[in-house]
C-alpha cells in the first residue's frame, strides 16, 4: 500500500500560498499595532506637554508661614 504523500505539485503550491498570507495578515496586524501605538504615544506626550504648559503657567503658590504655637499663660508666684 502507498501512503498518500503532499509533494505534489499542486498542494505544495497552494501550501506556499496559505503561508504567505499567514505572513501577510500577521505582517499587517504588527504594522497596525505599531501605527496605533505611535499615534497613542505622540497623543500621550502632547497632553502631557500641555499639562506641564498649564503648571508652569499657574502662578507659584505662597508658602503658609508657620503656625505659632500658644503657650500656656505664664503664671508668676508672688
Amino acid at each position: 500500500m502507498m501512503k498518500p504523500t503532499n509533494t505534489q505539485p499542486g498542494s505544495k503550491f497552494f501550501r506556499e500560498m496559505e503561508k504567505r498570507a499567514a505572513v501577510s495578515d500577521t505582517e499587517k496586524a504588527r504594522k497596525a499595532t505599531i501605527k496605533k501605538t505611535e499615534k497613542l504615544r505622540e497623543l500621550r506626550l502632547g497632553k502631557e506637554a500641555e499639562e506641564r504648559a498649564a503648571e508652569a503657567a499657574k502662578p507659584a503658590k505662597k508658602a503658609k508661614a508657620p503656625r505659632k504655637r500658644k503657650l500656656p499663660p505664664f503664671e508668676r508666684e508672688v
